[in-house]
């Protein structure tokens, strides 16, 4: 009885916690392009593990490399850890750390098209965005809406899951 109970109390942690996962349309309603100030965008949020970087651009006039930091902070395009490029790139962030991410087109990465983003491993009890948050502040409806679909399968599925096994350790 006692490890049914903490069966299902652990499942609704791990619920609650995969349910707060917030998409974060990098630099807003700006995007990712010139003008925008990525450092005062990262600054303003609070990134934890389960959320997804979104990053939307041009294709062919933006790209987006993951980098190390000493690439982060010289521009250099030469040893990415990752390039993505489509115009509409979504980055998990999986990990607690700080990830490093420039536009590999000559000149942006130093024309300000870099952003450092800080994930943390904790959980919060409020949501990482205001409680009304204006529509910049998440990607646009259908990458959206789909993700959260997604993540509701996924819930769905473990909460099944669960009472299976409560039925079966009956």
């Amino acid at each position: 009885m006692a490890l049914r109970i903490a069966a299902m109390a652990a499942l609704l942690v791990l619920c609650a916690c995969y349910a707060e996962a917030t998409d974060y349309t990098v630099g807003d309603a700006q995007q990712w392009g010139f003008g925008a100030n990525y450092t005062t965008w990262a600054s303003s949020k609070t990134f934890l593990v389960g959320d997804t970087l979104v990053f939307t651009y041009v294709n062919g006039v933006h790209d987006v490399l993951e980098v190390q930091k000493s690439a982060y902070d010289s521009c250099a395009t030469s040893n990415p850890t990752k390039q993505y490029t489509g115009g509409n790139t979504r980055i998990s962030l999986t990990s607690s750390g700080t990830r490093y991410f420039i536009c590999g087109i000559s000149g942006h990465c130093s024309g300000g098209m870099k952003v450092a983003v800080t994930v943390s491993a904790g959980s919060s009890t409020t949501p990482s965005t205001p409680a009304a948050p204006s529509p910049s502040t998440k990607t646009a409806p259908a990458p959206t809406s789909a993700g959260h679909v997604s993540q509701m399968k996924d819930v769905l599925v473990l909460l099944i899951g669960s009472l299976i096994m409560s039925v079966i350790l009956a």
